[in-house]
């Protein structure tokens, strides 16, 4: 088999035949700079998501008001009296994620 340098590349004009193809269908073909713009559409779910990531790094990762109401409870002896309780909460919460 002979391969010539001077054939021009058919997986290069496949794929412009291809965005052509694409362009005219959704009208945008004989519109001047749209053929190489792209663009990119997030799901409501993945805006969410952005949302929530932003959310939460803008969130203190420690909470003052809870160390605060921890501290005076811990003051007041009404923590760590009952390891039994404290068990249990612990337990708790570890079922219910």
């Amino acid at each position: 088999m002979k391969i010539q340098g001077n054939s021009p590349n058919h997986e290069a004009s496949a794929a412009a035949r291809l965005e052509q193809t694409r362009l005219e269908r959704q009208g945008k073909a004989d519109r001047p700079g749209d053929a190489g713009t792209d663009r990119v559409e997030l799901s409501s779910d993945a805006q969410l998501a952005s949302a929530a990531m932003k959310a939460a790094e803008n969130a203190p990762s420690i909470r003052q008001d809870v160390v605060a109401a921890a501290r005076q409870k811990l003051v007041a002896g009404r923590v760590g009296q009952d390891p039994m309780k404290l068990a249990d909460r612990l337990i708790d919460h570890l079922l219910e994620r």
